[in-house]
């Protein structure tokens, strides 16, 4: 069974008391799919990390 992409960009946000993980995968022009994770705390300082980077 072959998957068929619908969308060329998605994210995915795992929603945890202590953790936040957000994966984006993304399809290029040349139909290489890149995957990029990214792990955050998610206490309040943490959260501000996130908007500043």
């Amino acid at each position: 069974m072959e998957f068929v992409s619908l969308y060329k960009r998605v994210i995915g946000l795992d929603v945890h008391q202590a953790q936040i993980t957000a994966c984006a995968i993304v399809e290029g022009d040349d139909g290489v799919t890149h995957v990029e994770r990214c792990q955050f705390g998610a206490f309040k300082r943490d959260k501000r990390r996130i908007v500043l980077n």
